[in-house]
């Protein structure tokens, strides 16, 4: 096979946003794509990563021996696949590798992360399914409405102008308008197909337009003390900095509305100790962001569905900002998770609420 070849197909593998993984016949990994880390959460996958997902999921430990035994194609359509603490939902396929010659040459592993959709899907559907809409279709289907609802409310308050009262029901309807196409868009943005740019991103930089951006001044402003801890000789990103600036955007304004506008803020960027390898024997190396905040925190219980569809804490939350945040991370071949503990946490604090919330964004770096 020609070098552009095997560049091409490692190219291809990167780009699936699905989990690939090959193993030789002792089940040893050869090779894994950028997903695979991604769906894993891990930098690099390796002999001992794989042994403790066959402990921990007596299913895939099966299927690999049963693949290696017999060379039998083998699906799941929808398992539970435990990481550690983490169960995530997945479609899992296992095949033969097939060698140049014919042979045997181990188990290719193909992980589907259902989660995003499962949640989704759960939100929507009734007991007995009647009829599915796909996302685009359903926003057409409410924004249509919507915008006969939001005419009429304005209609309505131009007509009353010297009636407060009706002033105060025309401002709620249009409000609940608004909340609805937010959350249509939201929905879309999370359900649809992702199309992101690449090219060099200075990660510093987009830290401080997110800060803007979220109306915060670097040096604080408005009850919020802003700490920066920035390695000034990180290298740059290749990724989409719109995309990256809404994902840090995000992340800062929930730290702010959990500190109900009164806190410390702190961004934290370092390099990544562990790298991953890929398949030509070359270091990715990443680079880490963390956001902290000093705000009460959350239960164990609240930390674990997070990333869960819909989910949220806030009053006035969709539920789907976290998880869209986590796409447009994952897309960018990071890692995006949170961890129980803030500014003013203790080191080693676990138990009951402990304070404050950390988001961790790993990303490649440009080298």
């Amino acid at each position: 096979m020609k070098r552009w070849d095997r560049n091409l197909w490692r190219d291809i593998a990167d780009s699936l946003g699905d989990a690939l993984i090959a193993l030789d016949p002792t089940l040893s990994p050869l090779a894994a794509n950028a997903a695979a880390a991604t769906i894993l959460g891990v930098s690099q996958v390796n002999r001992r990563l794989i042994e403790t997902l066959s402990r921990q999921n007596e299913w895939f430990g099966r299927m690999l021996q049963v693949c290696v035994e017999t060379g039998q194609d083998l699906a799941d359509p929808e398992t539970t696949l435990y990481i550690g603490p983490r169960a995530v939902s997945v479609r899992a396929e296992v095949a033969p590798l097939q060698s140049a010659n014919g042979g045997s040459a181990g188990v290719i592993v193909l992980l589907h992360d259902l989660s995003h959709q499962k949640g989704a899907r759960h939100a929507v559907e009734t007991e007995e399914p009647i009829l599915r809409l796909s996302p685009a279709g359903l926003a057409h289907e409410v924004k249509n409405p919507l915008t006969g609802i939001k005419g009429a409310a304005e209609l309505l308050a131009a007509m009353y102008p010297g009636e407060p009262r009706a002033r105060q029901y025309c401002d709620l309807i249009l409000a609940g308008v608004n909340r609805i196409a937010t959350l249509v868009e939201e929905v879309l943005a999370v359900s649809g197909p992702q199309r992101l740019g690449r090219s060099p991103v200075n990660i510093h930089r987009t830290l401080h337009q997110a800060l803007k951006t979220a109306g915060l001044d670097p040096k604080g402003s408005n009850g919020i003390t802003v700490e920066q801890e920035f390695d000034p000789s990180l290298p740059e990103v290749m990724g989409d900095e719109a995309a990256l600036e809404r994902v840090f955007v995000n992340l800062i304004r929930n730290a702010v509305e959990a500190m109900e506008q009164r806190g410390t803020l702190r961004l934290r960027t370092r390099m990544e100790t562990e790298f991953r390898m890929t398949a030509q024997g070359k270091r990715l190396r990443f680079l880490r962001v963390e956001i902290a905040d000093s705000g009460p925190g959350m239960s164990e219980e609240q930390a674990r569905q997070l990333f869960t569809p819909f989910f949220t804490t806030k009053a006035s939350g969709s539920g789907l900002g976290l998880v869209l945040s986590q796409r447009i991370v994952s897309l960018h071949g990071g890692k995006l998770w949170a961890e129980r503990g803030g500014v003013g946490a203790r080191p080693g604090e676990s138990e009951g609420r402990v304070p404050g919330m950390t988001f961790k964004v790993t990303l490649p770096v440009n080298i």
